[in-house]
């Protein structure tokens, strides 16, 4: 990884977590994510494998980001502010806990297969039947695009019940 990488991935981290502090949710705060991850894939999704065991983990990626963003925009708080009655967000622990731990995790995981257990990684790969770097690469930043992605559409779909005055539990509407 070069320094632009880990610049990269602090920087990302940094404005994730900014935006699950308590705050308005617009329409701009619901497009971050988006962009951030938009941003993360051109920087290092250049193809996604699909055959046998690469495809596989690929697959796995996509769907533990999924798992991720899902508890996190479901862990989130949605509220309507009884003075200004807009609709505000707050992360609760949980939430900030799993979106930060999974990031951190992968840039971890990034940090350690260029720093030493490459080799190590190449090893398991093989023997798992995983047959290139790539495969890797394209499940940690699908993982990350679909966690923030999927918490993006969730606070989104929560923001317009909540303004409509209506109630949400667990993604269906309550009469």
């Amino acid at each position: 990884m070069s320094t632009f990488d880990y610049s990269l991935g602090v920087g990302a981290l940094v404005l994730i977590v900014w935006n699950m502090r308590r705050h308005e949710l617009t329409d701009r705060r619901l497009r971050r994510p988006v962009i951030i991850a938009a941003v993360v894939s051109i920087s290092f999704l250049h193809a996604i494998p699909t055959a046998g065991a690469d495809g596989v983990l690929v697959g796995l990626g996509a769907l533990a980001g999924i798992a991720c963003g899902t508890i996190s925009g479901l862990a989130t708080r949605v509220e309507r502010d009884a003075a200004t009655g807009a609709v505000i967000s707050a992360a609760t622990p949980l939430a900030v806990a799993v979106t930060a731990g999974a990031f951190v995790s992968r840039m971890g995981f990034a940090v350690a297969a260029t720093n030493g257990l490459g080799p190590a990684i190449g090893r398991f790969s093989n023997g798992i039947g995983v047959d290139s770097a790539q495969a890797w690469i394209a499940a940690l930043v699908l993982m990350a695009v679909a966690d923030l992605v999927v918490r993006a559409l969730i606070l989104w779909r929560r923001r317009s019940a909540v303004a409509a005055g209506q109630a949400w539990t667990f993604g269906l509407r309550s009469a």
